[in-house]
């Protein structure tokens, strides 16, 4: 029985938790996910509508993301307007170190493709600590066809995908989710407005609590910004967006 035996039977609990951390990532880019929005509270104001990124964000949206206050990943969204509409690729890198080894990582990359503020197609792929998951979705006219590895449902258009970028997501009772296929129903609650820390200092943003299929929090400033999220992971760490990125100001150079 070696010390080093020894030291990974101490930290047994330690590891345990860190192979909960599958749902806790799910947890993260599921979290991007909406409802049908109840009435504000009274006194405040419901952030601002858009399906036009670059006016809020420029080109990029960068988040870290923090586990029990140690920053374990980044979550990047980045933005591309041409003469055939609006692409929006996002990639969400997490790695969770024990001793001196990454005990596990998770990689998400999607890629959306808008037009006039509707989703037409969206591509999304998951490396779940070396198991996979992939899915296609793909609208025509009224329909999306949505097709994983159990084979291809249909649902009726306009749908969102689960992202917190486009407030306009606040006004809809149904999304996609980009890590099953499944179409989820939550519920969400505007709370009171508070001050969240962005590149630009601090803003003014109005805290959003999600129920029902998915859980999480969702800040918002008042342009309709997405500027902060936290939810618990099944293991009960607490875990937090903070934004990196956020106002529309350009990153310096070699940033991430």
């Amino acid at each position: 029985f070696s010390p080093a035996a020894a030291l990974l039977a101490k930290d047994e609990n330690e590891i345990m938790s860190i192979h909960t951390l599958r749902s806790t990532a799910i947890g993260m880019l599921s979290g991007l996910a909406l409802v049908t929005l109840q009435g504000p509270a009274v006194g405040i104001p419901l952030v601002k509508e858009t399906g036009e990124p670059h006016p809020l964000y420029g080109r990029e949206i960068l988040f870290d993301v923090f586990r029990g206050g140690e920053k374990v990943g980044f979550h990047r969204v980045h933005f591309e307007k041409s003469d055939q509409g609006l692409t929006v690729r996002s990639r969400f890198e997490l790695e969770i170190g024990f001793l001196f080894f990454a005990a596990y990582t998770f990689l998400y990359t999607s890629e959306a493709r808008w037009d006039g503020g509707e989703l037409k197609s969206l591509k999304a792929s998951v490396n779940d600590d070396g198991e996979f998951f992939s899915l296609a979705a793909h609208r025509d006219q009224d329909l999306i066809s949505i097709q994983n590895s159990d084979g291809i449902n249909t649902t009726d258009a306009p749908l969102i995908p689960t992202n917190h970028w486009n407030a306009a997501v606040l006004s809809q009772s149904r999304v996609l989710n980009t890590l099953t296929g499944d179409v989820n129903n939550v519920r969400i609650t505007p709370q009171k407005r508070e001050q969240v820390e962005t590149e630009q200092g601090l803003v003014l943003a109005t805290h959003y609590v999600y129920s029902g299929d998915l859980e999480t929090e969702v800040w918002y400033d008042a342009k309709g910004r997405w500027v902060k999220m936290r939810f618990t992971a099944s293991d009960g760490s607490t875990i937090d967006y903070c934004c990196r990125r956020c106002q529309g100001v350009p990153l310096t150079q070699g940033a991430l």
